[in-house]
């Protein structure tokens, strides 16, 4: 029994020895993106973007509503008695005619909500992981150099449970949040637009707001 607990720690102590030797650190993710001064660059760009489409429909609508009165004027001049049978017939063909256009216009509303909504969806999506990627980036170049083996994002949540992937890291391990965020913001244009170094201001990147 002596011998068997001697050879199970002499199998086990590199094991240990090389995990004591490991330099662990965490970074919380969620905080670093959305102090990311390119994320929050995107929000605004974005946010314009939405409401110019959003303009552009609500254009659209009141044109529609706009059709839509006519339509009614015209549904009442058709049932007119006081106007010829020949003015009747004639305010009711240009009523078939506007009832057709208001199908159309209809029909063009829902259209392009649909498509404006999947475009700012795509953008989106496709920002943010330009965003991400960007800041794994700079989580990896600084990283290395410092030594460290294994950086954790204490922000993560399971896709399945949505309950965090990190459910306690102890305080000693160093975090290396403030650090990144830093980084990240080196190249911030200063107010007025003028970058820190005086060259041009870095292109934004819209993200999910």
């Amino acid at each position: 029994m002596n011998k068997l607990l001697l050879v199970c720690l002499l199998v086990l102590a590199p094991v240990s020895m090389a995990s004591a030797d490991l330099k662990i650190a965490v970074v919380d993710l969620s905080k670093a993106f959305d102090q990311y001064y390119k994320t929050k660059d995107a929000q605004a760009k974005l946010k314009e973007k939405q409401d110019g489409y959003q303009k552009d429909i609500q254009d659209l609508i009141n044109t529609y509503q706009h059709m839509g009165e006519e339509a009614q004027a015209l549904d009442k001049a058709a049932n007119d008695a006081t106007l010829s049978a020949q003015a009747r017939q004639d305010k009711s063909t240009a009523l078939t005619v506007k009832k057709q256009d208001l199908n159309n216009l209809g029909t063009k509303i829902q259209e392009m909500t649909t498509e404006r909504k999947r475009e700012i969806q795509d953008e989106l999506f496709r920002r943010h992981k330009e965003i991400v990627d960007e800041i794994s980036k700079v989580i990896n170049d600084y990283s290395g150099p410092q030594g460290y083996d294994l950086v954790i994002d204490k922000s993560s949540a399971s896709a399945a449970s949505g309950v965090s992937i990190v459910l306690y890291n102890s305080s000693k391990l160093i975090d290396i949040t403030a650090e990144i965020i830093t980084l990240l913001n080196k190249t911030a244009p200063a107010p007025g637009g003028a970058s820190p170094s005086g060259a041009a201001p870095t292109a934004a990147v819209p993200a999910h707001p």
